[in-house]
């Protein structure tokens, strides 16, 4: 299906290192977590400290978008 007029969008989803940003632990479980804005999301979660970080991100600008270690 064609939708003429609409503007089209490039997106890149970024997965994030199951490493904790908090403690640095690689002793990472995954899970379902409720969100404070009522959504739910797959998460890391770190079994020393505690933290939650999402398995990934979206990023929508890739002309914006620079990742370490790549040539932007």
């Amino acid at each position: 299906m064609h939708l003429a007029g609409c503007a089209m969008s490039e997106f890149r989803v970024i997965r994030h290192e199951p490493v904790c940003p908090d403690c640095g632990s690689r002793d990472i479980t995954t899970s379902d977590i409720d969100t404070t804005d009522g959504l739910r999301e797959t998460a890391h979660i770190c079994a020393v400290c505690g933290a939650a970080w999402p398995v990934a991100c979206i990023a929508e600008d890739l002309a914006e978008l620079h990742v370490p270690g790549t040539v932007p």
